[in-house]
């Protein structure tokens, strides 16, 4: 052991970089030497020490040129970025073992350096041993340098090499030269110490990256700033950024990593209550190390109370949270991660909403309001989290509910007010809460009469508890023009300056908030001392500015000041046109000749108008004969409607747009506002079905707009379900025959809807009930089959409901869906120590030896053959079997797919070309196959399958007798005992040509595949699953060949 050292015995005489050299002989016979640099660094209070190790070099003539002479740092030449006759200087990065080998003269020396910031020492282990002093050639090198430049290695110096032309050396400085002052994933922020700020500079930028064993230059560039941007640089890319100031002898470089880019389509694949599985994509530019995912717990009101981060570096781009507690709400952050060295880089965070928009409450307002109340509607991103809601009024609670609205009565009128909504989960877990101011209307005044004593009119406010309450009127002369308009805050208006004799008519309203209106009091008087008639009708508007129109054209025009929504259905237009049409008629009904109305068509005219043409005939004459425009509008004018004003050969409706008066009306969700002349009507927009006439209770908003034609209500003491004719028509057509369960009690039928309302008492119509610890199943299916001609045929269509009741009580059905589908290929825990996996293959024919690996199209007359298999992974589970329990095929590799085709249910065929090929749960294979088919859409065909997993003390047989149609499920406690997973294969095409044998024909008894729509309430839970049925598929194919 040998110990060279500079000493002081006066630590006060110390300089900041004192630093002792320890060497050790570690082996004699291969002069190994380790060098432990230890550089002392005193501390004072309130400085941080930003110590900085650079690797520095020099040449003359070309050293690093001639042959055999090369630098190598990590692998990668450092030839390109030598300056002759510059100091070259590259930082480190610390906490690494950096490799250095210096080619020369035939000889390779090699040594590896480790900087230690956080103990102030540099590790230095190789054969040659380096020198602390420089030899009169380096120091001749070093004197080059201007006094303003920064030597970066010039506390601590050792030099690995020296010669007369070339010296290569390590140090460290607290004054590096070069900063990275920030970063993104396309752009580098670097600055430099200016060596004189009183000189214009012109500095030199260069970058460079690493390539094929060396640094090529990336870019060059010039400023005359002490900072600069570097742009157009690749996302998680090594780069050298090096400066260079003019007519200096320094080539400062350091090493950097640009941020990596976010990742690409992250999102939720599948979720349940207990579980969450995210995948997502690399970068754009497929560069990354790994990845970072935080999740977020949320408490009700959206606050992060805890958070997890975890590096994930498999490249399976999947992430399953599992063992979630109930009524856990979550949200996720995914950043791409790019090392090198100690150096990181982060993408920005992207993120997912995981499960905490599911119990959100969306669009809460005020829907309708009145002098005692106000009602509030919402939505809720997923009522299966929901128990029930609570509403707040003024802070108080007001009550709970199941459904997504709320009245609150018993108010003062013209006050404001705050409420609040809260959903709970569970007993009383609060997962979203949401406030909205509220207001109740005027009553109106009442009372008004005129004193002809005074010349004045009183009346009667609707409360005297009211505060800012105005009171608006308007006064004109009966079928004259109006005289006086103004706002007061008094309950009684002088009139001094009446004339005798004279009728005037008094509008008068009572304003609240300066927003809400009461209905107008009308008050009819004469300046005599007598009043009359007082009578209540709606307000009177001002006319619309004049439009310019086209009125040469032959036919009336009406003009309305507003627009027709785009998205207008047909049958909705044809309504208008009765409306229009029955105005136009009416307001020609004392014409001196009798008239027949035919509406033209609308058109869209300066915005927001429309233009209603028309054409009007002699309706006592068989030929049609147009009538004279110009007697008609005489005869219109002359009626003094108030609404209508005739113009230049037009006629204008005066009256206000309703529909955009949305602090007097509202129309439900899913639903459209349409003005019709005087008033307004709320439909249901494209796509939606209006139920209000069959719903319980009595919707105070109309239409009730539900989607996609079907709708079900769990009532306390009923059910109700139902399909709307419009569904049935958009799929088939003909005539249909409805039959609910076994057909005791009737299906009613309206204009547009198929429906049933019946008893929760299954014995009645024949529900079918299933009852376990917790809750009652009761099922209803509507059979709706298809007629054509005096033909029945046997291509049905089920519709089954499920309402499943807690066995302590109800609560209201809604739509949603918390079933757990995983992908194609699954590893179940089947326990502590072991993973067992299954798959769903699809093979080519009966020997199950060729699979199917790619898309592939077959026809109808092709034979489909799937084996399920539990891979036990080399483990000892051979006591293990499988059973498949359902299967069914999608249009989409999603199994959730709204649209299905069953195949398997409850172990027992729901097809009757289903085969088994094995014996279903008897081993760790089961096998079938099935006839080839096509569903509606005509896309990929996906297949999926539900598998359990039987343990050796459980029963996976399951025999499938003549009862199994209406006994279709599994106890829930039977089934919960068991793993299970889904497992996927596909896609196939359908070959629709035809071949010489035709597809298979249904047999005459019915195969019952079916559309399963079903409504589970469950602590506020409801699951909707909808499954198409093969049989009617194949009929609706046929129809459109």
């Amino acid at each position: 052991m040998c110990l060279f050292h500079s000493y002081s015995p006066d630590l006060a005489t110390l300089g900041e970089d004192h630093w002792s050299l320890l060497c050790s002989l570690t082996d004699r016979n291969s002069l190994e030497y380790s060098l432990v640099f230890l550089i002392l660094v005193p501390h004072s209070f309130g400085r941080c020490f930003d110590m900085s190790f650079s690797l520095c070099w020099m040449g003359g003539n070309d050293a690093l040129q001639r042959q055999n002479t090369d630098l190598f740092f990590n692998g990668t030449s450092l030839k390109s970025i030598t300056k002759a006759g510059k100091v070259s200087s590259l930082k480190l990065f610390p906490l690494v073992e950096n490799k250095l080998t210096f080619q020369y003269g035939g000889f390779n020396l090699r040594w590896t350096i480790t900087v230690s910031p956080r103990t102030k020492t540099v590790k230095i282990t190789g054969r040659q041993k380096p020198s602390e002093h420089p030899t009169n050639a380096t120091k001749d090198f070093l004197a080059l340098l201007n006094p303003a430049e920064v030597f970066v290695c010039e506390n601590g110096t050792t030099f690995f090499h020296q010669d007369e032309n070339f010296f290569l050396a390590i140090g460290h400085t607290l004054r590096f030269p070069l900063k990275l002052e920030g970063r993104s994933p396309t752009m580098f922020l670097v600055s430099w110490m200016e060596m004189d700020p009183n000189v214009l500079n012109i500095y030199s930028l260069t970058v460079y990256h690493r390539e094929l064993g060396s640094y090529n230059v990336f870019t060059e560039e010039t400023t005359e700033r002490n900072h600069h941007r570097l742009s157009a640089l690749d996302p998680c890319s090594h780069y050298l950024v090096c400066v260079e100031t003019a007519d200096s002898h320094s080539f400062t470089c350091l090493s950097a990593i640009t941020d990596p880019d976010v990742p690409k389509d992250f999102e939720v694949t599948t979720w349940n209550s207990s579980c969450i599985s995210l995948s997502w994509d690399c970068p754009v530019n497929m560069k990354y190390s790994l990845f970072l995912l935080t999740v977020f717990y949320l408490n009700g009101t959206d606050h992060i109370w805890d958070e997890v981060s975890l590096w994930l570096r498999d490249d399976t781009f999947e992430f399953t949270l599992s063992d979630l507690q109930p009524c856990s709400r979550v949200k996720f952050g995914l950043q791409t991660v790019c090392q090198a060295g100690l150096e990181t880089g982060y993408s920005k965070m992207v993120l997912n909403e995981g499960n905490s928009g599911h119990s959100n409450i969306d669009t809460l307002l005020q829907t309708s309001f009145g002098p005692d109340n106000y009602t509030l509607s919402w939505e809720v991103g997923n009522i299966s989290f929901i128990s029930m809601f609570r509403v707040y009024h003024q802070g108080e609670l007001q009550g709970t509910t199941l459904l997504t609205s709320y009245t609150v009565g018993g108010l003062l009128p013209c006050y404001k007010y705050q409420a609040k909504v809260e959903a709970l989960c569970g007993e009383n877990v609060l997962m979203n809460a949401k406030t909205v101011e509220a207001h109740t209307g005027s009553r109106g005044v009442s009372g008004l009469r005129y004193r002809s004593n005074d010349s004045t009119v009183v009346w009667t406010p609707s409360t005297l508890q009211q505060t800012d309450v105005a009171y608006i009127y308007k006064l004109s002369l009966e079928n004259g023009p109006v005289i006086q308009s103004s706002r007061l805050f008094d309950t009684k208006l002088p009139l001094p300056l009446l004339e005798e004799g004279k009728s005037y008519v008094l509008d008068v309203w009572e304003e609240c908030g300066g927003r809400w209106e009461s209905e107008p009091s009308h008050l009819c008087f004469e300046r005599s001392n007598s009043s009359f008639e007082i009578h209540v009708r709606a307000a009177e508007f001002t006319e619309d500015p004049e439009l310019a129109l086209d009125y040469d054209r032959m036919g009336l025009v009406m003009v309305v000041p507003w627009t027709l929504p785009k998205d207008l259905e047909e049958e909705l237009r044809i309504k208008l046109a009765q409306i229009f049409t029955k105005k136009m008629q009416e307001l020609l009904k004392d014409f001196a000749q009798p008239v027949q109305v035919e509406l033209e068509s609308f058109e869209a005219a300066d915005d927001p108008h429309t233009e209603i043409w028309f054409q009007s005939f002699d309706a006592s004459r068989p030929e049609k004969v147009l009538l004279p425009v110009s007697d008609q509008l005489h005869h219109i004018e002359s009626l003094n409607d108030p609404n209508i004003t005739v113009k230049n050969g037009v006629i204008y409706w005066d009256a206000p747009d309703l529909c955009a008066s949305s602090e007097h009306h509202f129309c439900p969700p899913h639903s459209l506002c349409i003005n019709t002349l005087g008033s307004f009507s709320c439909v249901c927009r494209q796509g939606y079905h209006d139920v209000s006439s069959v719903t319980l209770p009595a919707a105070a908003l109309r239409p009730v707009c539900k989607e996609g034609g079907f709708f079900s209500q769990c009532l306390e003491k009923s059910m109700i379900g139902g399909i709307t004719k419009a569904y049935l028509t958009s799929r088939a057509s003909g005539k249909v025959q409805v039959k609910l369960n076994d057909g005791r009690c009737s299906v009613n039928e309206t204009e547009k809807l198929f429906f049933f309302h019946i008893p929760r008492k299954s014995s009645q119509c024949g529900s079918e009930k299933q009852v376990n610890g917790t809750h009652i199943t009761l099922q209803n299916t509507l059979s709706i089959t298809l007629v054509k001609g005096q033909t029945i045929s046997r291509r049905d269509l089920k519709v089954v409901w499920k309402c499943v009741y807690p066995r302590y009580y109800v609560s209201n059905a809604r739509v949603a869906s918390d079933t757990l589908w995983l992908s194609s290929i699954n590893l179940v825990e089947f326990n502590s120590s072991l993973s067992l996996g299954l798959s769903l293959v699809l093979f080519r024919d009966s020997s199950f030896t060729r699979s199917y690996e790619e898309t592939v199209s077959l026809s109808f007359e092709d034979t489909l053959f799937f084996q399920v298999s539990l891979q036990t992974n080399s483990t000892f589970a051979s006591d293990v079997l499988l059973q498949v329990e359902s299967c069914w095929a999608t249009e989409s590799p999603n199994p959730q797919d709204e649209v299905q085709a069953l195949l398997l249910l409850d172990s027992c065929p729901a097809d009757d070309t289903f085969l088994w090929m094995s014996v279903n749960g008897h081993s760790q294979i089961s096998r079938f196959s099935i006839q080839m088919f096509s569903m509606p859409k005509r896309l990929h065909i996906y297949f999926h399958c539900l598998a359990n997993i039987c343990g050796p003390d459980e029963d996976c047989s399951k025999s499938c007798t003549s009862e199994v149609r209406s006994k279709r499920s599994v106890k829930t406690e039977a089934r919960n005992k068991k793993l299970a997973a889904v497992v996927s294969a596909g896609p196939l095409v359908v070959d629709m040509r035809v071949k010489s044998v035709q597809p298979s024909v249904w047999s005459e008894h019915m195969t019952a595949v079916f559309i399963v729509a079903s409504s589970i309430s469950l602590l506020g839970l409801t699951v909707l699953s909808l499954s198409a049925a093969k049989a009617i598929m194949t009929y609706f194919e046929q129809q459109q060949q």
